[in-house]
């Protein structure tokens, strides 16, 4: 049992007994009283641990959608990186050719003192 669901637990018991002991009722309506929380409290607990066990399946079936997807999408996206460096290292040394005629044509600037 985690720790929340004990804490809920004690947050009833000690809300019930508090319940008993300044209760300005009859000792029946109180009892009665006290029969009423502990049943809402129970059916609270059921609720959340119903909600607790969807939310696992949920968070179980999106790791699933996620080792499906995930590895393909990555496995995808490095292949278009690959192909763009495969397409742009040709241009890349081209651009670098270029700016090396420009160079080797332009008349040496005198440095500046």
């Amino acid at each position: 049992m985690g720790k929340f669901s004990k804490g809920i637990l004690f947050g009833a018991v000690v809300g019930a007994a508090s319940g008993l002991l300044f209760a300005p009722r009859s000792g029946k309506a109180t009892r009665q009283k006290f029969v009423d929380e502990l049943e809402d409290w129970s059916d609270l607990k059921e609720d959340f641990n119903d909600k607790l066990d969807q939310f696992k399946a949920s968070a179980q079936a999106l790791q699933e959608a996620a080792d499906i997807y995930v590895d393909p999408f990555i496995e995808g996206i490095n292949r278009d990186v690959e192909n763009f460096m495969f397409q742009a290292e040709p241009r890349l040394d081209q651009i670098q050719e270029q700016v090396e005629k420009i160079q080797a044509e332009l008349p040496e600037m005198p440095e500046k003192k």
